[in-house]
């Protein structure tokens, strides 16, 4: 059985979760990391077709369109733009030409980032004495948008290995105030939500003084990622991901209804899953939920899970005497074999842990 730790701050929050059985998914924002979650797009092509891709964004985000008033100037670059992209001798030895400016960053560059890239494409103009002016500046801006809805929409909710590091209980516990969940795991790698569906409703049960509602309740366990810790953060590749990234509105990677995007989706699982190694002591296991819709509101990434699966409860170092009462009775009626420990420090950076009762003063 896996036995997995959530680490909680002392807030009126933690009572709301701890009633309802709570996990919330947090945005990349949200979480301590600047870089967790935070993708870089790296842009090292295998194949010179992949190329193909590369040129579209770039005059698509080079033409000017949908302006009331175009200027004469961006009205010939325009015209020039649209006459390269029919030229298919032109478009080819660019394309060539582009391909191999990116191999040549390669051999001298671990990682092709948006800068190298516009250096490759900067040299491909002028040496394949292109006519008009690619907007790269556009080109930066897509990037980033397209990046940004890839991370704004992804969600992730974390777990540890460790329940007694100290600065766990100082980072993610209020200086040792709050609390320590452990969860017992059944299915290792897979955690247990419960979704309750809609209430049957009935006229007459409901007009009678006294009457029994039915509620249908699904327990559905989910995939953990366990955490990689790199000495750099990760990266997606721009040519690998192009089909996401031209599809943008039919993709559904978190419904995944469309079979062509789960890889993608398990990619960024992955890809969300690792982070530096300067945070390796946390020994984090985490649940992603990966979107390219629409951002969620925060009460949108509230999960439940089954009370069974709480085994024990542990209280830091200051965490008041009232606030484990309190605790203890939420759960009293629920869970009468439920676990209570409190920490106690060692000499070391590491905790000991002594059970606590629940008794009336």
């Amino acid at each position: 059985m896996q036995k997995l730790f959530r680490y909680r701050p002392l807030s009126e929050f933690l009572f709301k979760e701890l009633y309802y059985q709570e996990i919330y998914f947090a945005s990349y924002k949200e979480l301590n990391d600047p870089l967790d979650m935070s993708l870089r797009v790296e842009f090292t092509a295998r194949e010179e077709n992949e190329i193909e891709y590369l040129i579209w964004v770039l005059l698509k985000t080079t033409l000017t369109v949908f302006e009331s008033n175009i200027s004469e100037s961006e009205q010939e670059n325009n015209s020039r733009l649209i006459a390269f992209n029919k030229n298919h001798e032109s478009r080819n030895s660019f394309k060539r030409n582009l391909f191999i400016q990116l191999n040549q960053l390669k051999s001298s560059n671990s990682f092709i980032n948006i800068d190298l890239l516009e250096c490759a494409v900067a040299k491909a103009v002028e040496e394949c004495s292109i006519n008009f002016k690619i907007n790269l500046s556009s080109f930066r801006n897509e990037i980033q948008r397209l990046s940004i809805k890839f991370l704004e929409s992804s969600y992730a909710t974390c777990f540890s290995e460790a329940n007694d590091d100290f600065l766990m209980w100082s980072h993610y516990a209020s200086k040792h105030s709050g609390v320590c969940l452990e969860f017992s795991l059944e299915n290792e790698r897979m955690f247990p939500y419960k979704f309750t569906g809609r209430r049957k409703y009935d006229q007459n049960e409901y007009l009678q003084r006294i009457s029994k509602m039915e509620i249908e309740a699904t327990v559905i366990w989910e995939g953990l990622n366990k955490v990689e810790y790199r000495d750099e953060q990760a990266h997606i590749n721009f040519f690998e991901f192009a089909p996401v990234f031209d599809n943008e509105h039919n993709c559904d990677l978190i419904g995944l209804s469309k079979s062509w995007t789960h890889k993608f989706a398990y990619e960024l699982k992955h890809a969300f899953s690792i982070k530096t190694k300067p945070w390796s002591y946390e020994k984090e296991w985490r649940a992603i939920e990966i979107n390219f819709g629409d951002k969620q509101a925060p009460e949108e990434r509230i999960k439940h899970y089954p009370i069974e699966v709480l085994s024990s409860i542990y209280f830091g170092m200051r965490t008041p005497e009232s606030v484990k009462k309190r605790i203890f009775k939420i759960f009293s009626n629920q869970r009468k074999d439920l676990k209570y420990f409190e920490c106690k420090p060692t000499n070391g950076r590491e905790l000991t842990f002594e059970r606590w009762e629940y008794f009336d003063e």
